[in-house]
């Protein structure tokens, strides 16, 4: 009777054991926890008024969600963020919301929530959603969007009678002037990310503009860098440039561009708009104006969108209820995103959002975004931007005289076989 009385107590104690994990697991699962209270981590890459921004997400969320906290992480996207993420995949400490720079999805989607079903995500346009979709599915919520192309110092083209430049020969016929002038014509920060984002620029107007599946066919073999004109075209450029570039470009890091363009010791300066608060940070009373990158046929010369600041949620997290209402914030408050886009002096992409900032610079963005914009996005995807980076490396390296433009190009060819495409 004692044997069997202590075998039911002992099943006893096992099923009490089994219940009570199974229980811990539902409640793990379901990302509640325990004093109702979650603290979710975000890493985030913006380099704009941190502080300030930083400031009205967390006040925001935590009034509509007071049983959130919202712990920051920044990393300097161009330098840190591939790396960053990749040790965190392999640690499988993703943190819980993840700002990803627009056309980088593909390299995360695995690791990424898909939203796809969430209602917030009807706040976007279709053809903004499509721009950030993979497969079909959504992993990010759209944010904010840059335009890049050229800016450029107003007074010093007023004072010297110079016209806006259409073709890519009449920017090089701008920066001869300039320089005969005793002027440097263009800012050149090459130590860090100018050169990959360059390349973006330029394939955009060179090639993608005419070719929009050129990254697809080199996946598949069909072209390559080194028997295209177009990209001898890209590669060319870098050298142009060049030519009339700032002293030691390679010596000169993001913070040291905006400093030496707010000074008004170059003319021009080929970047996006994310580089527009920094610039006035040091020089609040720079006149900035803005043209599109000319391309060699005067017919592509086009301003250059592209979805740049986006809220993605791990697929992994711990909380994933809190994570959707908090990307579900970012996706329906119009007057945080509005603050926002004033903070880091961009554009929205929530619709009905527009910035209050009042600069030169903005009024002829909007001018030319009324005559029709490239999406540099396409580039992005189909060539990833490490590709992009490495391809940096070699033009670099041709610059310096340690490569041909030849072998520039080929190296940049061998390159593909170690990277991973997203696209087929």
């Amino acid at each position: 009777m004692k044997k069997g009385l202590f075998k039911w107590l002992r099943l006893s104690v096992i099923l009490s054991i089994i219940v009570s994990l199974l229980v811990a697991c539902s409640s793990g699962s379901s990302g509640t926890a325990k004093d109702g209270k979650v603290t979710l981590k975000v890493l985030d890459w913006n380099g704009t008024n941190t502080k300030e921004s930083e400031k009205l997400i967390k006040e925001t969320v935590e009034k509509e969600l007071p049983n959130v906290k919202l712990e920051f992480e920044y990393i300097n996207w161009d330098t840190d963020f591939s790396s960053v993420m990749q040790t965190r995949i392999a640690g499988n400490q993703l943190p819980d919301i993840i700002m990803i720079k627009g056309g980088d999805h593909p390299k995360y989607t695995e690791h990424l929530m898909d939203l796809s079903s969430e209602d917030f995500m009807n706040e976007f346009p279709a053809d903004i959603r499509k721009a950030l979709q993979i497969d079909g599915k959504d992993y990010a919520v759209p944010y904010t969007s840059n335009f890049q192309g050229v800016f450029y110092n107003k007074r010093i083209f007023t004072e010297n009678h110079i016209e806006i430049p259409k073709t890519w020969n009449e920017l090089m016929e701008v920066a001869e002037t300039l320089k005969s002038k005793g002027i440097t014509p263009f800012t050149n920060h090459f130590k860090d990310y100018q050169i990959g984002n360059n390349f973006n620029q330029f394939a955009t107007l060179e090639v993608f503009s005419k070719y929009s599946t050129w990254g697809n066919d080199l996946q598949k073999g069909k072209v390559s860098f080194a028997a295209s004109p177009e990209f001898k075209t890209v590669f060319e450029h870098f050298k142009d440039v060049s030519k009339y570039s700032n002293k030691d470009p390679f010596g000169l890091d993001f913070t040291g561009a905006a400093e030496m363009f707010a000074k008004e010791e170059t003319a021009m300066w080929i970047i996006g708009t994310w580089s527009t608060a920094q610039v006035l940070k040091n020089n609040p009373n720079l006149e900035i104006g803005f043209f599109p990158t000319p391309a060699t046929d005067a017919n592509n010369t086009k301003i250059i969108m592209q979805p740049d600041h986006t809220f993605s949620g791990s697929a992994k997290t711990k909380y994933p209820k809190e994570v959707k209402q908090v990307l579900g914030i970012f996706a329906t408050n119009k007057e945080m995103a509005k603050k926002y886009i004033d903070i880091v002096q961009t554009e929205s992409l929530i619709p009905d959002v527009v910035s209050d900032v009042k600069a030169p610079y903005v009024d002829d963005i909007n001018h030319y975004k009324s005559i029709g914009a490239l999406d540099a996005n396409v580039g992005n995807v189909q060539i990833p931007w490490p590709y992009q980076e490495q391809s940096g490396s070699y033009i670099a390296e041709w610059l310096l005289g340690k490569k041909t433009l030849d072998k520039a190009l080929k190296a940049t060819d061998a390159y593909k076989a170690k990277v991973k495409f997203s696209t087929k």
